[in-house]
């Protein structure tokens, strides 16, 4: 008995070591998504009848020469905002327990004052109440700034992607296709 479940249970472990060992080939062997040449999601309509194949080509050559003449890559610009607003966000949620550590140090500093005026329950409660302020005053200023930053950011990018875009535009027209 005890052998025919160990041939049982050797046969089970070979079945699922296949079929992870399968399961780890195919997604291996899974490309990532390519990025698409024509980040502003134009419509582009092949006036002079190019193929399918040649307007991929012919979008990549945009791409290309929009980046060129910008000196900027949209792709590029991309992952550098999402690393700042990362970065802000981090900044602003690090911001955020301001009040509650400026209370925690007020605190901790009135008990040490008011223990040598004589009522270091009072010194806590007037320390915590008036950390507590300026700690959340610093607080709303980091997140306020961390989330200007940010604006600003996504605002240049845009302008930046404006022009970009109306290169890339001009490309492709110039190639012989409508853009919308």
């Amino acid at each position: 008995m005890i052998k025919r479940f160990q041939e049982r249970t050797g046969r089970f472990l070979s079945i699922v070591t296949l079929a992870s060992v399968a399961a780890i080939a195919t997604v291996t062997h899974a490309a990532p998504p390519t990025l698409s040449a024509n980040p502003g999601n134009h419509a582009i309509f092949p006036a002079k009848g190019q193929s399918p194949d040649q307007q991929r080509a012919d979008e990549a050559a945009a791409y290309d020469w929009a980046s060129r003449q910008t000196n900027w890559d949209p792709y590029q610009a991309k992952a550098a905002l999402d690393q700042q607003s990362q970065a802000a966000a981090q900044s602003a949620s690090g911001a955020l327990g301001g009040a509650v550590k400026g209370g925690a140090g007020g605190a901790i500093m009135g008990v040490a004052i008011g223990a040598i005026a004589g009522d270091a329950g009072k010194g806590a409660a007037i320390g915590a109440t008036a950390g507590g302020m300026t700690g959340g005053l610093r607080s709303r200023r980091a997140v306020k700034a961390a989330g200007g930053t940010a604006n600003a950011a996504v605002a240049a990018y845009q302008q930046q992607f404006s022009l970009w875009d109306r290169n890339f535009i001009a490309a492709m027209e110039g190639m012989g296709y409508s853009v919308r």
